[in-house]
């Protein structure tokens, strides 16, 4: 079987393409500038000439347009040096728009002898690009067209009313009211449409912050604009319509040769007088009955309102961070990718933060404050009195007799702490008496002595020994250098008995000295 293809790469059919001959329209030729390679270079140029529109009728000569691109460039933040380069070819550029159609080029008249070795092109937009290049240039400038609109139901209302009073009296009061209608009109619809297309695309798929201010916006807008003139108008719009739609189109004809003059062709004047009626059923379809356009946006500006709060809900649950899906599932397929399930936990550990602790030899640095003072953990219990307890910090205000007195605690604290200087003094000063002894020769160790021996051992152990076998090393603190001779070959191992038991090591000698940082 066949495999399915999609429409726009199957192959012709043979005979003539019946959607052309419906005279179905199809693609603009007009349009080939906006694609390709060098379509900013294109776009450039036809901003130009579309800008110079207003400033000229004769268009624009091959002498000025170099000058007149690299002010534009140099308007838009871009090198003016750019038509320099080499893949910038300004005639090949010109020409290819001729052959588009979307430029017309015809030729000043020669008036010197120098002009004739001058170039005397000059180029102008066709009305076809010039309003096709309006178009693409008006992409995101909704917002200008929505508040053109503003109180557009309003506006229709009121020259609605000059309209009908004044159409068949005074033809010039009813055409300009029939223009301000016009384009109020007109402005009203691409309003409509612009936020039907902005609500459409900032309600699909994920709710990201972006989306919410979007339809925040966009409803903020409407609201303004038309939230209660769509109620206010909507009654007085479709009386005056039905009104000026049973007029006979005779008047209609008249107000449309008063616009067009008496010479006007006579098709013209019948298309003129067709659009009047096709407006006027229009602005009907928009305001007339309890489901015509203008009720059916505001449903839907309605019904947009509870899936805003519910993605304003999302973001602030998540804190912003809509969705870690992707991530998780890439995730996933690295872990069903790993070779084995070592690889895989060891993934899984990197990519969540897994690790195990890790235990560093030598002791923690001393805490930073007042080195005399006691920690938390060391200090005497002292007693908190119920009042302070029940009431915190209120207890401990007002005047100076309510304010509790914490010198002898304060006083305690010091005796505490200068006990245990002493006695760590004591401590070291045994165990720099033990220097230079064998291990099995330590006896009667005290626990504050045991402790500090361990931990001497432990920063010993750590290190790493000379050919000889004999480890030295400065402990963490930096305080002590302690030199450990190896035990001879064959000696038993040191059976120290502390309160605790017995501290079974290699019969090592310690050679114990104080450093220059603990003289």
């Amino acid at each position: 079987m066949r495999p399915e293809q999609p429409d726009d790469k199957r192959e012709p059919a043979a005979g003539p393409d019946l959607w052309q001959l419906a005279g179905l329209p199809g693609g603009l030729l007009e349009a080939s500038y906006l694609t390709g390679r060098y379509a900013a270079q294109y776009r450039v140029i036809v901003d130009v000439l579309l800008e110079q529109q207003q400033h000229t009728l004769t268009g624009v000569s091959a002498a000025e347009l170099p000058d007149l691109l690299r002010a534009r460039l140099g308007a838009v933040g871009a090198d003016p040096e750019l038509i320099e380069e080499a893949n910038f070819d300004l005639k090949e550029r010109m020409g290819s728009l001729a052959r588009w159609g979307v430029i017309h080029r015809f030729q000043d008249k020669a008036l010197r002898d120098a002009d004739f070795i001058r170039d005397l092109d000059r180029y102008q937009l066709t009305e076809t690009a010039a309003q096709l290049h309006r178009a693409v240039t008006s992409f995101g400038q909704d917002l200008a067209a929505g508040a053109a609109a503003t109180l557009a139901p309003g506006v229709l209302t009121a020259n609605l009313t000059v309209l009908r009073d004044n159409v068949t009296t005074d033809p010039d009061k009813a055409a300009a009211a029939w223009s301000i209608i016009e384009t109020t009109y007109q402005a009203m619809a691409r309003a409509a449409a612009g936020w039907q297309s902005r609500l459409a695309g900032a309600l699909a798929g994920t709710p990201t912050a972006e989306k919410i201010g979007t339809v925040q916006e966009t409803l903020r807008r409407y609201v303004d604009m038309w939230g209660a003139g769509i109620d206010t108008h909507s009654e007085m719009i479709t009386t005056h319509v039905n009104a000026l739609t049973g007029l006979p189109d005779a008047v209609w004809r008249r107000i449309g040769v008063h616009n067009l003059g008496q010479n006007a062709d006579e098709q013209a004047i019948v298309e003129l007088t067709a659009s009047y009626r096709r407006t006027l059923d229009t602005l009907r379809a928009w305001f007339d009955g309890p489901d015509c356009q203008a009720r059916r946006l505001r449903r839907q500006m309605r019904d947009t309102i509870q899936p805003l709060l519910r993605g304003q809900r999302t973001l602030a649950a998540v804190g912003g961070h809509v969705s870690r899906r992707a991530e998780l599932l890439a995730l996933a397929g690295q872990l069903e990718a790993a070779p084995d399930d070592a690889a895989a936990w060891q993934l899984w550990c990197t990519a969540t933060s897994l690790y195990s602790a890790v235990h560093l030899p030598g002791l923690a640095p001393a805490p930073a404050g007042n080195p005399s003072a006691s920690s938390f953990w060391d200090a005497e219990p002292v007693l908190v009195e119920a009042r302070l307890r029940k009431q915190g910090p209120k207890a401990t205000t007002g005047t100076a007799s309510r304010i509790a007195d914490n010198r002898e605690h304060r006083k305690a604290a010091r005796d505490h702490n200068r006990r245990l200087q002493q006695e760590a003094e004591r401590t070291e000063q045994a165990i720099l008496a033990r220097s230079g002894l064998l291990l099995s020769q330590w006896t009667d160790l005290s626990d504050p002595e045991l402790d500090m021996l361990l931990r001497l051992l432990s920063t010993v152990a750590a290190s790493r020994p000379d050919q000889a076998g004999v480890r030295e090393v400065v402990t963490g603190d930096g305080r002590w250098y302690v030199r450990a001779e190896p035990a001879e070959s064959g000696v038993p191992s040191a059976v120290v008995s502390v309160n605790g038991g017995r501290l079974v090591h290699p019969d090592v000698r310690l050679h114990i000295t104080a450093t220059a940082v603990n003289a």
